[in-house]
């Protein structure tokens, strides 16, 4: 099993993105009325009150406040660390960060494409690290007529491990949807750290934010609204790295980490928080770890 310890991407790192940030113009110094949009430092805003002279950053903690924090920009959503909200263009997603410390991992979550391409650039050596993977899952076809009859089902989450470990290289992600558009909720990157080997025994499920009523006649009304992803990973850690892995997952209590049951099981990907965790000194040599995680949503 492994994490993805995060490093928090910018306008700073974030070098180049063909995703125009043109949702709403720009904010400069004047006076806005209630319901005007404007976007300031890749977020957009939204007056709340009659009329305001403020920056929307100081507008927004003012008491009472006047501008509103609606979202990021379609450029910057992808790495707002909310996956429901996605970054989206039609056709492809081309985005280049230079990270600001050695990255070897890179998640993403939410996904609509065909393909995803990961390339890793020095500026000494040149491309060192070339990757596509396919984003439809077709493991359920098993015959004939499920090739003909069965729709393609997208596969919403990816990652890219053992990347080359390069202080100066640039990280270009791809995203290829042809002729539609193409999405991404959250692109995670940082560096990966082992905790031990995940088991079968993992759990696997979601938590489901819809909410399911029914009236005095019996009728059910159903909202359907957002769901995270949920894991209880069944770990066997070295006992010689008990202290360690304590440590470790200590130290990212309240930070959003991706935790990696298997990197060829999607179902076993998560990008949140861990609940509780708890280790067992079983044996000399090995010990037992449970790490129950919720997603974000």
């Amino acid at each position: 099993m492994k994490i993805i310890l995060p490093q928090t991407i910018t306008a700073a790192n974030l070098t180049s993105s063909n995703v125009p940030e043109t949702d709403y113009p720009a904010w400069v110094a004047g006076t806005y009325t209630l319901g005007t949009l404007r976007i300031y430092l890749n977020k957009i805003y939204e007056v709340i009150v009659s009329s305001t002279t403020s920056q929307p950053d100081v507008g927004a903690v003012a008491s009472p406040a006047e501008w509103l924090a609606i979202s990021a920009t379609n450029r910057y959503k992808m790495f707002d660390s909310v996956i429901n909200t996605k970054t989206s263009k039609t056709g492809t997603i081309v985005v280049t960060v230079l990270p600001t410390q050695v990255v070897n991992a890179v998640a993403f979550f939410g996904l609509v494409g065909n393909t995803i391409n990961v390339k890793v650039t020095d500026p000494v050596e040149g491309i060192v690290y070339n990757q596509s993977k396919y984003l439809q899952d077709n493991t359920f076809i098993t015959d004939w007529y499920s090739y003909f009859f069965e729709s393609l089902y997208q596969k919403e989450d990816a990652v890219f491990i053992n990347l080359p470990s390069y202080n100066n290289a640039s990280i270009t992600v791809t995203i290829d949807a042809g002729a539609a558009a193409a999405k991404c909720g959250e692109m995670v990157m940082g560096r990966q750290q082992s905790l031990g080997v995940s088991n079968f025994g993992t759990s696997v499920s979601i938590q489901d934010y819809s909410v399911k009523t029914t009236d005095q006649f019996g009728n059910i009304v159903i909202v359907q609204r957002a769901f995270s992803k949920r894991a209880d990973y069944d770990v066997t850690i070295e006992t010689s790295l008990v202290s360690y892995v304590q440590k470790l997952l200590a130290d990212i209590r309240t930070t959003p980490t991706v935790f990696i049951g298997a990197e060829e099981k999607p179902e076993t990907v998560v990008y949140g928080f861990y609940k509780q965790f708890n280790i067992v000194i079983s044996t000399p040599s090995i010990s037992d770890c449970s790490i129950e995680v919720e997603g974000l949503i």
